[in-house]
C-alpha cells in the first residue's frame, strides 16, 4: 500500500483553514518525514533529509533540503519541489542556509501568517503560532501506516522468540554479546535499522529502565530485560520481554513477573476508543499498588510509537488525553528492585472502537 501524502496534506491544510493561516511550517524530524518523507529510515541519531517541509493553504508543497541530501530527497520523497542550499559556493545552490531559503519562500509566496511545530523566528510581517496539528494527524494511523508497523512488529517478534531461547540457554554471555546477535539476527530479516539501541539488562543490571548492554556476564536465575524493536519502511515497533536465565526463575521472581503480567493485561483492558490516558495507566498501577509493590513502578504504562519510537500520546499519571482509534501505543508495566533485578512487559497495541488489537505476539505467558 503506497503512502498516501495528499489526505496527509488535506488534513494539514483543514487545520489552516481552522487558524485562518496561510502555510504550515514542519520542523520536527518526525513530521518532515510524515509529511514527505515517511519511508526513509530515520538514521542514528534519528534524523530527517529535509530541514523544513512548507505546506500552503493552495498548491504544492515545498521541502527545503541541503546539497547533501538533495539528490537522495529527490528520489525518496513526496515533493517536487525541492529547494537546495549548501554552505559551499562551489556547489551552486541559491540559498546559503536552510533558514534563508525558508525566508525567500515565504516572501516569494506573501506569507502572513504560519502555522508551526516549532518557535520559528522569520522575517518581519510573518506572525508564527504554534501548532500541535502535525502532532495529532500523526497520532491516528492510516492503514498504510498500520501496514508497515505490523510488519515492524513481526519482525520484532520474531526478534524476541530468538532473544529468548538465546537468554535462557545464555549463561556466560556478556549482554553485549546478547545484544549483538539479537541484533545480527534482525538486520539477517531486512529490517532497515533497530529502533533504538537493544537494550539487554541482566541481574542487577535489571534495575535500572533504561540500561546500556555492558560487560556483565550472564548467570543461572538472573531477569534479563529484553528491549528492542525494528524499522520497516520508515515505521517501527517497540517491544520488551523478560526472561530467566535457566528458564526457572525463583518463587519470587515467578510471583514477580506475574503482577507485571496481571497489570499488563489490565491495561491493555482499558484500552478503547474514547478512553481516556491516565485511566489505562492506572489499570495497572493502581492493581501494583494494591498488592504492595507499586513504588516500584517508576515510569508511565505506554506512549505512542509510528515514524518515531516515542511519539504522543503518553499513557502516564495526570495524562487527560481521549484515545481515539487508529492510535498505536505501547503498554509495557515493569518492576524494578535494585541491586536484584526487574522485570517489564511491553506490547504494542492498535486502539479500536471497541477495545484494543494487540499487533504483539511473542510469548510472555512464560513462567
Amino acid at each position: 500500500m503506497q503512502i498516501d501524502y495528499r489526505r496527509r496534506w488535506a488534513g494539514v491544510r483543514r487545520a489552516l483553514r481552522d487558524a485562518d493561516a496561510d502555510a504550515f511550517v514542519a520542523v520536527g524530524a518526525g513530521n518532515t518525514r510524515w509529511l514527505a518523507s515517511a519511508e526513509s529510515p530515520p538514521g542514528s541519531p534519528p534524523s530527517s533529509t529535509l530541514n523544513y517541509v512548507f505546506v500552503p493553504q493552495r498548491g504544492a508543497p515545498i521541502g527545503i533540503t541541503s546539497s547533501l541530501e538533495g539528490h537522495r530527497c529527490r528520489k525518496e520523497t513526496g515533493v517536487r519541489d525541492l529547494r537546495l542550499w549548501s554552505g559551499y559556493p562551489d556547489v551552486g545552490a541559491e540559498f546559503a542556509s536552510a533558514k534563508a531559503a525558508l525566508k525567500a519562500l515565504l516572501e516569494e509566496r506573501e506569507v502572513g501568517s504560519v502555522l508551526s511545530d516549532a518557535a520559528l523566528r522569520l522575517q518581519r510581517g510573518v506572525a508564527v503560532e504554534r501548532s500541535t496539528a502535525v502532532r495529532d494527524l500523526r497520532a491516528r494511523k492510516a492503514p498504510d501506516e498500520q501496514e508497515r508497523i505490523r510488519v515492524a512488529v513481526r519482525h520484532a517478534d520474531a526478534g524476541q522468540r530468538f532473544a529468548r531461547e538465546l537468554c535462557e540457554a545464555g549463561a556466560g554471555l556478556t549482554e553485549f554479546e546478547v545484544a549483538a546477535e539479537i541484533d545480527y539476527f534482525l538486520r539477517r530479516r531486512g529490517v532497515q535499522e533497530t529502533s533504538f539501541t537493544t537494550i539487554v539488562a541482566s541481574g542487577p543490571n535489571a534495575a535500572f529502565s533504561h540500561h546500556s548492554p555492558g560487560r556483565r556476564r550472564l548467570r543461572d536465575g538472573d531477569s534479563v530485560i529484553c528491549d528492542f524493536g525494528a524499522f520497516w519502511k520508515g515505521y517501527c515497533s517497540d517491544i520488551t520481554r523478560t526472561y530467566f536465565v535457566g528458564g526457572s526463575p525463583a518463587p519470587k521472581w515467578r510471583k514477580r513477573y506475574a503482577l507485571v503480567l496481571e497489570a499488563n493485561e489490565r491495561s491493555r483492558a482499558a484500552l478503547r476508543h474514547g478512553a481516556v490516558a491516565q485511566d489505562v495507566d492506572g489499570a495497572g498501577r493502581n492493581f501494583l499498588g494494591r498488592s504492595g509493590v507499586g513504588n516500584r513502578f517508576v515510569h508511565g504504562t505506554g506512549h505512542g510509537f509510528g515514524l518515531e519510537v516515542h511519539e504522543w500520546p503518553s499513557l502516564t499519571y495526570g495524562q487527560k488525553t481521549v484515545l481515539e482509534k487508529g492510535m498505536c501505543v505501547t503498554v509495557e508495566p515493569g518492576l524494578y528492585f535494585p541491586r536484584q533485578g526487574g522485570i517489564r512487559i511491553e506490547d504494542d497495541v492498535l486502539v479500536t472502537r471497541a477495545g484494543c488489537e494487540t499487533l504483539t505476539h511473542a510469548a510472555k505467558a512464560l513462567y
